[in-house]
């Protein structure tokens, strides 16, 4: 397939603090490498910071399988949490974070949804901590499951579900207005639409399943605990710079925009993303004011795109990708790379126009990025310039880069 190298328009506005800029271009024979596998709606893949070099990866209908370099998918599934999870509309299986500590404490924690708690919720977000079996490590205890947080959907859609845990160890959790109101995104007094930050219970005799943070930002003020930030539409993708703590959430516009919005490390929350008021650069429906984080990135819904899936800023061993913010929209297929040129200024390029959806990314433990689409797993390589340690496989998804 021909690359297509589009350079377009983007939104540059000031950061909150400098970070790693990424100056240097892509090698010229970057490509997309299968792994050789087949697997159901991949949305997420995820690594345990243990030496082994496993992907876990998430599927939407609720199973987390295991890849292994050089064996492939194992034939028994991680953990299978099918019977629970229930995949109506943007549901299913969204999210999964191992603890820092999973070496020594064997925690894992699961975003999902499930049939609501009554006829009129049609959906109810679950996240969920599990342990891995005392005699397996690659199998979940599946009798383990302690829920951690859940919360009522007003609609199947707009679930967020992303999950991670910050380089201060706490977790947090992205939530989507709900979609059946985008008013909730700025209501303090509701958790949908919001990035939530919680401490969840590390030990087994814990009191409660999570506490919140003291230093969370509507802790004795107005507004409810958990929330650290306000003004999502809709973060499903989103993710920490491993290097620098830096946050950068993907937010899915409604008929006009798709954004990314950038959070320095060491923020104290409390910021407002914009949504209903703002969408992306423009005005938003809910025709209201206030103070806002300006996104450092936008793109519009020209040349079938309409839904942005954001991934991770790039800290593998190609050298020509360093600090490169790599993503992509759900519907079009085309992969973008974003760059902060200089402090607080980003600017955007087409580099890729595939032909399948795009459904996430995910990072290994060395820092290589991976591509999911509805039924493979791809994966960003060089020769040229990153060939120790990495396992080149044949199957090129992508082809002519000799435009960069």
């Amino acid at each position: 397939m021909l690359k297509k190298t589009q350079l377009v328009v983007c939104l540059c506005v000031l950061s909150l603090t400098p970070s790693q800029f990424a100056t240097a271009q892509p090698p010229s024979d970057l490509e997309l490498v299968s792994l050789g596998v087949s697997v159901s709606t991949p949305l997420a893949v995820r690594h345990a910071a243990d030496g082994s070099n496993r992907l876990f990866v998430v599927q939407r209908s609720g199973v987390i399988a295991i890849y292994e370099p050089g064996t492939g998918i194992l034939p028994t599934p991680f953990l299978d949490l099918t019977p629970v999870v229930d995949t109506f509309f943007e549901g299913g299986l969204l999210g999964m974070a191992f603890h820092p500590n999973f070496t020594t404490n064997g925690y894992f924690y699961v975003s999902y949804t499930r049939d609501g708690s009554s006829g009129a919720d049609p959906l109810t977000t679950v996240v969920e901590r599990f342990e891995v079996s005392a005699g397996d490590p690659n199998q979940a205890d599946d009798m383990s499951g302690v829920e951690i947080f859940t919360l009522s959907q007003p609609a199947g859609n707009h679930n967020g579900g992303d999950i991670h845990f910050g380089p201060d160890g706490y977790l947090y959790i992205g939530l989507g207005d709900g979609g059946a109101s985008s008013a909730t995104s700025q209501n303090t007094s509701n958790l949908l639409g919001k990035m939530l930050r919680i401490d969840p219970c590390d030990t087994a005799s814990c009191p409660s399943p999570y506490t919140v943070p003291a230093d969370n930002p509507f802790v004795g003020v107005a507004g409810l605990d958990e929330i650290w930030g306000v003004g999502f539409r809709n973060p499903y993708r989103w993710s920490f710079d491993r290097d620098t703590g830096d946050l950068l959430i993907a937010d899915v516009g409604a008929g006009s925009r798709e954004e990314v919005s950038f959070e320095a490390a060491g923020s104290s929350g409390g910021l407002n993303y914009g949504w209903n008021c703002r969408e992306g650069d423009i005005a938003g429906p809910g025709g209201c004011s206030g103070t806002f984080v300006d996104p450092i990135l936008v793109y519009d819904h020209s040349s079938g795109n309409c839904s942005i899936t954001g991934g991770f800023r790039y800290r593998g061993c190609i050298t020509g990708l360093q600090g490169t913010y790599i993503y992509g929209d759900f519907c079009s297929g085309k992969i973008y790379f974003g760059t902060e040129d200089t402090p607080g200024n980003w600017s955007f390029v087409e580099w890729d126009d595939l032909p399948d959806n795009i459904y996430g990314f995910g990072e290994d433990e060395s820092g290589e990025l991976y591509l999911l689409q509805s039924s493979s797993i791809t994966r960003f390589e060089s020769a040229s310039s990153c060939v120790a340690g990495l396992i080149f496989q044949d199957g090129f998804e992508s082809g002519d880069t000799s435009a960069w």
